[in-house]
């Protein structure tokens, strides 16, 4: 009697997972993809970085490209910071449909939590926007100051639930330059991450 392997199964529902962001990407050319960086020190705070000349906090991250890889790009991140990290680990992926008038856009969030190792953390440099200043923050306070729900929401997930990987919709729509957040699928755990003992 052959036994189902866990470890393989969890593979196989992230690569179908993969396979149908990538097929939607093709058939729609307003779909971007977002890695961010939870980036948590030994005191359990995240890092938060503050847009220069805005009141905007938000935490690290890239947009995907067809030139960079998402491991190397997460870790080019925390670099451009001054900082080590452990390998980041998948702990949500995220829809968002957005809708700002006649325009229509198809958005992935992709969350990995990390933790800081070494490493003086200063501003990049060489960058396209600017940074004007940096912040360890208690889960609480950050989500204090984040002015996007959408990242609250996502952040908050994945810090409540750290043993799985998340998933979920929501559709952004602005009204009347004010933002309206409803969410369409509730979240949900895609798979565990948890390490099970082995019985001897």
């Amino acid at each position: 009697m052959q036994y189902e392997n866990p470890t393989m199964r969890k593979i196989t529902l992230l690569l179908i997972l993969l396979i149908s962001i990538s097929s939607f990407a093709q058939d729609n050319s307003n779909i971007s993809i977002f890695h961010r960086l939870i980036v948590y020190n030994s005191d359990n705070e995240i890092m938060l970085v503050k847009l220069k000349n805005t009141e905007t906090w938000v935490t690290p991250g890239f947009y995907q490209d067809s030139i960079q890889f998402i491991k190397k790009g997460l870790h080019d991140i925390a670099l451009t910071y001054g900082m080590k990290i452990s390998n980041p680990e998948l702990k949500g992926i995220f829809s968002m449909r957005r809708e700002i008038g006649e325009t229509k856009e198809m958005l992935i969030r992709n969350i990995y939590h990390c933790k800081y190792l070494n490493g003086k953390v200063h501003f990049p440099e060489n960058q396209s926007f600017e940074i004007g200043e940096i912040k360890w923050l208690t889960i609480k306070d950050a989500l204090s100051i984040i002015p996007f729900e959408s990242m609250r929401m996502f952040i908050k997930q994945t810090d409540n639930f750290p043993n799985q990987v998340s998933g979920g919709s929501i559709s952004v729509t602005r009204v009347d330059n004010n933002w309206k957040y409803e969410i369409k699928e509730s979240f949900y755990s895609i798979f565990s991450t948890k390490k099970k003992k082995n019985k001897n």
